[in-house]
């Protein structure tokens, strides 16, 4: 699979998926986590792929997906996405300031 638009597209996916459900620090410790074993992952990802696309589409590209992530440099990016979304995330919506309460 030499096709980076799809590898950048997936991260994209998966980083926006991660952030949008306020996920972040516990997708970013778990990927780094696992980061060593994403070739492990993959493997094993491939073994249960013909049960798995029976379940799929036609058109899917699960085994493009799988190529994908046994790159530990791809597991970097996809940090890396996340980090950079929550970021711009907390420039547009910055914390609120605590509000003092009123002694009686």
């Amino acid at each position: 699979m030499e096709d980076k638009a799809f590898e950048q597209e997936m991260i994209d996916k998966i980083a926006h998926k991660i952030v949008d459900r306020r996920l972040s620090v516990p997708a970013v410790l778990f990927l780094e986590i696992t980061k060593p074993l994403s070739f492990l992952g993959a493997q094993t990802l491939n073994f249960f792929g013909p049960i798995i696309e029976s379940f799929m589409k036609r058109d899917n590209r699960y085994y493009d997906f799988t190529e994908m992530l046994e790159k530990r440099e791809n597991i970097e990016r996809i940090l890396q996405r996340v980090e950079e979304l929550e970021e711009e995330i907390s420039l547009k919506h910055p914390p609120k300031p605590k509000r003092r309460r009123k002694k009686k």
